[in-house]
């Protein structure tokens, strides 16, 4: 595992994944929210020659723990991955981890803008079962689907902590 991704609706933990994969395996974590978005919030998308050049480095380096809800941004990313994680996680457990965390208004420049792009996740999240875009759950089955490397499809939360200290813990002694 040099190249790990992980794909799944928000609120699946995928950022909480990722944390714990980069500090036991020492790779460097990249959220693709950062990628796409400017810094000071989730309102301003980065211009296109910007990701896709932030992209092409990624898929050049050696070792990395990338994850994201974005289909399009993992598509260009899957073939530089040697493993792929899904966290196909149902809504309502997605839902509890997103009121759980918050809007994340403190690493936003704009509360009120804030609370409103939290009410806007929360709806957005979701339709992620049942919209057609590439930001979905049906395109994230695709991408699993067709996956030539290691890979593991995740429901249940507990069966993630296993796979961290179990097939993780092993690859990091």
């Amino acid at each position: 595992m040099n190249k790990i991704l992980i794909i799944g609706n928000s609120g699946s933990g995928k950022s909480w994944l990722s944390v714990r994969l980069s500090n036991q395996l020492q790779y460097p974590e990249v959220n693709l929210d950062a990628v796409v978005w400017e810094p000071g919030g989730f309102h301003q998308k980065r211009p296109q020659e910007v990701i896709d050049g932030e992209l092409t480095r990624l898929s050049q380096e050696t070792h990395w723990v990338v994850e994201g809800v974005f289909g399009a941004l993992a598509e260009q990313l899957i073939d530089s991955a040697d493993t792929l994680l899904f966290l196909d996680m149902d809504w309502e457990l997605c839902e509890q981890s997103l009121l759980s965390r918050g809007s994340e208004s403190s690493k936003q420049l704009d509360q009120g803008l804030a609370e409103k792009n939290f009410q806007d996740l929360l709806v957005w999240a979701s339709a992620y079962y049942h919209r057609q875009s590439k930001n979905s759950r049906t395109f994230h089955h695709r991408l699993y689907a067709e996956f030539g490397g290691r890979k593991r499809h995740f429901t249940r939360r507990e069966d993630v902590v296993v796979f961290l200290n179990t097939d993780v813990a092993a690859l990091a002694e």
